[in-house]
């Protein structure tokens, strides 16, 4: 009699190295074969030809050395060995079972990880909506979002830590494995506290305003970046007064009256509504809009989470 705990410790090698040639599908079929006892219902279970069943225990037995079925009258009977094969190959089924009923949930919304980064515009005015409608086709499904800067969102697809990114910065360059699409856009706008400028006309010139001090994004955002190309082509070179991460921070430095800025028109409706901001564009730079791209990898590349939200933002790919 084959002793199955020795041969999985190396003390039968023979044995072993007859039995790593066999397919782990073997055992697994084995294993169906000792729950049904019976080759017909076995092979509908594994969606395999019954023949198939057979030439698999036949190939199982030689590997093993010994006999591990005979056909009875009603089915067929597992012999002393096929049992103990079979006890030794169960966890195989188990571990089988567990990994298709997982598939099977990532299928239907029930489990799986999207991990998705955003700008700071993005995640505070155009992400929300998404994730809430994702929510609610796939809530098993554990959401990981992220709000930082464009530079910051392109490097964390780049190395891997996130699977799918939002920006809007037209420059931040990323590795040949990523892919993009443009998901819409805003206008970039100057605002300013009537307190310490009141625009009577909605376009200024930049001498009305060069005098007054200017407030900045951090280094990397999307705003300063696309702001500072379109001043440059004007031949325009700022003073920086106040630079501060985040555009919550330069919005409230603006309503406080530190100075002037150029913001999103996505984020400040509020602001000018009740009167605590005005808007105006500078004629030497015109309008300034931005596309909001989502990038990740080939969509064949991601996972069934991910694949499910690139579907909601932009459709079929």
């Amino acid at each position: 009699m084959v002793n199955f705990t020795q041969v999985l410790t190396g003390e039968r090698s023979m044995t072993l190295h007859r039995l790593q040639r066999v397919s782990s599908d073997y055992l697994v079929t084995l294993v169906v074969v000792a729950e049904t006892e019976n080759l017909s219902e076995a092979a509908s279970l594994l969606g395999i030809s019954q023949p198939a069943v057979s030439q698999q225990l036949k190939a199982l037995s030689q590997a093993v050395g010994e006999r591990l079925h005979e056909r009875s009258g009603h089915g067929v009977t597992l012999t002393r060995a096929g049992r103990e094969l079979a006890r030794e190959s169960a966890p195989l089924l188990r571990g089988y079972r567990g990994v298709m009923e997982y598939l099977s949930s990532l299928e239907k919304g029930e489990a799986g990880v999207l991990s998705v980064a955003a700008s700071n515009t993005v995640a505070a005015h155009v992400l929300p909506n998404w994730l809430i409608k994702f929510r609610r086709a796939y809530p098993g499904v554990r959401v990981s979002a992220r709000s930082t800067n464009s530079e910051l969102v392109v490097s964390s697809l780049d190395n891997g830590e996130m699977e799918v990114g939002l920006i809007e910065s037209p420059e931040y360059s990323h590795s040949k494995e990523l892919v993009e699409r443009v998901i819409g856009g805003d206008e970039l706008v100057l605002a300013c506290s009537p307190s310490l400028f009141d625009f009577t006309l909605p376009e200024v010139s930049y001498s009305e305003i060069e005098h007054l001090p200017m407030v900045w994004r951090e280094s990397g955002s999307g705003v300063r970046s696309t702001v500072e190309a379109a001043m440059v082509k004007a031949g325009i070179f700022p003073r920086t007064v106040f630079e501060l991460a985040g555009g919550e921070a330069v919005k409230e430095a603006l309503v406080a009256g530190l100075g002037v800025g150029f913001v999103s028109s996505l984020a400040v409706g509020r602001e000018v509504e009740d009167g605590l901001l005005k808007l105006a564009m500078v004629k030497e730079l015109g309008r300034i809009t931005r596309a909001f791209r989502i990038i990740s990898r080939p969509f064949d590349e991601l996972s069934i989470p991910a694949r499910s939200f690139y579907q909601l933002v932009v459709g079929k790919p």
